[in-house]
């Protein structure tokens, strides 16, 4: 046996023989051993592929001989006179599964063991003949077309995993394929035997049609491993609850098909459909075998309801063959379709699982409302978040989270089918403090599930955005106020100056302030003293100026008030600003008081008025201040 560092998949493309090598086939279908490759490997050994190739090729042409030749004996021997079609050609099932499995680039060895089992089994069983080299070529040629018509447009890992890929194989494998062979074959037969061209084109092809449908399926099962892979996952109740339901279809087949005269074929076609939806593809296709060669048995021995019928041989030949035909048509696509969802229900319960798990360990928690609005199902940090534990939500109306995501449900609620209703439409955000926990501030997004034209509930998640709140209104704070002298900002004050000229019907006053040779404490004391300057001045205008007053630093050394006052007034506030910064030292440079004073121009703001306008005039009234002198305040005209 090879070690485990050896095991590896086998690539499926036309060239994987050049790409990626060929692996030894092996019984149990569940591995392909590469003996030339190795985990973590980074060289190839080109003889060992080559090797490897040649093995595996070797491996399906006596796999493809050796079941062809015991298979088509069985037929000739059990459901033929030796010179007559058989009623069941099993032996080309072999041959397609095989096609089904390897790369093309072995498809030549499959069909030429093939062809030369079909010559020896004919030759021992009927004795040699010329014409049976023309039969074994027309096989052959049967199960590649088919082959090549179902891959053509299905992965060869999907050929029965779907009921598109199920109905496709039935029509090529079972139909077009099967039809020109038959056509063929009974041209060949009605020229060397001189038999009924019609009558051979039927039992030719429901004899190969029968044989491909009823065994292909179970062998491309048994050939990549299902079978072996469902016993090993399988718990001991589900493996007796499968050998319990064979068993059952075995008896009933055997009992359905030993007597004659109560005609019961439904019954084995009602437990096959039944192992369909306990097992799926795997019951249906050895549920179907069961009954084929149990019943295919009685018959040849004169028994059962279709050895009974009053009719010629023929015709109970092709009745067995329709009956089983009907069998597999009507089990197949219903167990491809009970596996498919079996699959689905597994993959959802995995992802509710991973989503459960996710949602537990994660900073949101999530709510699911159906359409009254009460809560069904709560996952995550609901009790840290809300202040009620996940059970206790479940049942309770959503208002318990807040009110405001009710009114929102009602709203997306009523929203829903409008024209403007788009994918976007269907969430809605919300921030709020809940009832239980108000120092906290949540963020919620309210989403509605639909289903078709209906509604079914809404979705809610929660999450935590205290700190970030808090955070945004440090860095609201910080862009609303100057850094150095921690008075509003310009941008900030500007706004402010937006909102007082739509309110000018009250007297409100705007005054510049400029800190007078501010350059020259800059150049003889430093940045450093120039800064301190600043921030003393700011105080004392802060200091002598109301509660309801604007302050700002606008610029450099420029100052700004927002004075809700008549003109008179703000021209009094702004002269006991400049006395109070004039009188005394604005800051120290080692031993050396630095004096200074400010400059202001004072303007009243009036209808009409924009920002700019106002800005303006009072920084002309500023200048006229400066020219004059400085160390005042100056009025607009």
């Amino acid at each position: 046996m090879p070690s485990a560092s050896t095991i590896s998949r086998c690539a499926s493309s036309d060239n994987a023989s050049v790409c990626r090598g060929f692996c030894r086939f092996c019984w149990t279908g569940i591995h392909w051993v590469n003996p030339c490759r190795t985990i973590g490997a980074t060289m190839v050994n080109p003889g060992s592929e080559s090797r490897a190739v040649l093995e595996r090729r070797a491996d399906a042409a006596i796999i493809a001989a050796v079941g062809y030749f015991v298979l088509a004996m069985i037929a000739i021997q059990l459901t033929s006179t030796g010179y007559d079609i058989a009623t069941i050609w099993p032996a080309d099932a072999i041959i397609l599964t095989l096609l089904l499995r390897e790369p093309r680039s072995n498809w030549g060895w499959v069909l030429a063991a093939g062809w030369a089992a079909n010559l020896a089994a004919n030759t021992v069983a009927r004795g040699w003949s010329p014409v049976l080299v023309t039969y074994g070529v027309i096989n052959m040629g049967q199960t590649l077309l088919a082959a090549w018509l179902v891959l053509r447009r299905t992965p060869q890992a999907d050929v029965f995993a779907t009921n598109r890929a199920i109905w496709r194989f039935v029509f090529y494998a079972g139909g077009v394929a099967v039809l020109i062979a038959a056509l063929i074959g009974a041209t060949v037969t009605a020229l060397t035997f001189g038999e009924p061209f019609l009558i051979s084109v039927g039992n030719w092809y429901f004899s190969n049609a029968l044989g491909l449908l009823v065994l292909t399926p179970f062998l491309c099962a048994l050939f990549d491993g299902s079978y072996v892979r469902w016993l090993r996952i399988a718990n001991r109740r589900e493996m007796w609850s499968a050998l319990g339901g064979y068993a059952l279809l075995l008896v009933t087949t055997a009992a359905v098909f030993a007597q004659s005269f109560v005609p019961l074929l439904f019954l084995p076609m009602c437990l096959v459909i039944y192992l369909s939806f306990r097992l799926g593809r795997l019951g249906t296709k050895l549920g179907v075998m069961l009954v084929a060669f149990t019943g295919l048995g009685a018959t040849l021995v004169g028994q059962g309801p279709v050895a009974g019928m009053p009719v010629s041989a023929q015709l109970q030949t092709l009745f067995f063959q329709l009956y089983l035909g009907a069998l597999l048509l009507t089990c197949l696509p219903v167990a491809s379709l009970v596996t498919s969802r079996r699959h689905m229900a597994i993959r959802l319960a995995e992802r509710e699982e991973a989503l459960r798990q996710v949602l537990e360990s994660a900073v949101t928690a999530c709510l699911g409302f159906d359409s009254s609005g009460q809560c069904k199902w709560a996952t995550g940090p609901v009790q840290a978040l809300l202040g009620i534990s996940a059970e206790e939500m479940i049942g309770r109306s959503c208002e318990t989270v807040s009110l405001q995501i009710h009114d929102l449900m009602e709203e997306l609620g009523k929203a829903f089918g409008s024209q403007d209703f788009g994918p976007q439409g269907a969430t809605r955000l919300i921030e709020f403090s809940p009832m239980r926990r108000p120092a906290l501030v949540l963020e919620g997004t309210i989403g509605l599930l639909r289903q078709g034209r209906a509604h079914s509930g809404w979705v809610v998640t929660l999450r935590d955005v205290t700190e970030r709140r808090a955070l945004d209104l440090a860095l609201i704070g910080r862009s609303e106020t100057d850094r150095l002298t921690g008075v509003c900002a310009r941008e900030s004050f500007l706004v402010h100056l937006d909102r007082a000229m739509e309110d000018v019907g009250r007297p409100i006053s705007l005054a510049l302030v400029d800190l007078d040779s501010f350059h020259t404490i800059n150049d003889k004391h430093g940045l450093v003293v120039g800064d301190a300057a600043l921030v003393e001045v700011a105080r004392r205008i802060k200091r002598n100026a109301r509660d309801t007053d604007v302050v700002a630093r606008l610029g450099a050394d420029q100052f700004a008030l927002l004075l809700r006052c008549d003109i008179l007034t703000a021209r009094s506030i702004c002269e006991r600003i400049a006395e109070a910064v004039r009188q005394s030292p604005v800051c120290r440079a080692g031993d050396v008081a630095v004096l200074s004073s400010v400059s202001c121009g004072v303007v009243q703001l009036r209808s009409g008025m924009t920002p700019e306008d106002a800005q303006g005039i009072a920084d002309t009234a500023l200048k006229d201040m400066k020219q004059s002198g400085r160390n005042g305040v100056r009025v607009a005209a």
